[in-house]
């Protein structure tokens, strides 16, 4: 299931098993999702305050006297959590990308309507913002990877251009003969 998934997003899905964990829980929610993607990617959080909202979430699935579960057993999905893993594979096809990344995961997330994406929009993360980076961060590459194939074309084909192109002599104009006036 998880082979577009880049390994950014599979450290998310990774981290939300561990947090599930600690918390005493023995499925994956969408809140563990999200603190999986606070620990991944700091840098789609600019400006919030990311561990008042780790803070935040953790006290909302807080059990208490839940023991912590053993983080060596394979904790299941719950069904809202399978629903945003999917849907963040129709996010990343969307923008016409081909992997999923855990922006893609927050996108899907910030769809649905639960208390990560309402904690998410109370410290100003905005799905709109997010879809503006991606579309930036991926015309940056196309831009940069095109550049990079052209230098590494021309640097492949120089030599073989040398061989094919023969010193050319000065040229000799072809002028048709004069006819004589007769």
């Amino acid at each position: 299931m998880f082979e577009r998934y880049t390994e950014k997003a599979r450290h998310v899905i990774f981290f939300a098993r561990y947090e599930a964990s600690q918390t005493g829980s023995h499925i994956i929610e969408i809140e563990h999702l999200l603190l999986g993607i606070l620990r991944e990617v700091k840098a789609l959080f600019e400006g919030a305050n990311i561990d008042e909202m780790a803070e935040e979430l953790r006290r909302a699935m807080h059990v208490k006297g839940a023991p912590k579960v053993d983080g060596g057993i394979d904790l299941p999905l719950s069904e809202s959590a399978k629903r945003i893993l999917i849907s963040s594979l129709q996010e990343a096809e969307q923008l016409h990308h081909a992997h999923v990344s855990p922006e893609h995961i927050l996108l899907a997330l910030m769809r649905e309507p639960a208390f990560p994406s309402i904690l998410l929009e109370k410290h100003g993360i905005r799905r709109d913002r997010i879809v503006h980076t991606l579309r930036q961060e991926i015309t940056i590459d196309v831009k940069s990877q095109s550049v990079d194939l052209v230098r590494e074309l021309e640097r492949a084909f120089a030599p073989l251009a040398a061989r094919l192109t023969p010193e050319i002599e000065p040229a000799v104009l072809y002028a048709p003969p004069q006819e004589s006036a007769s």
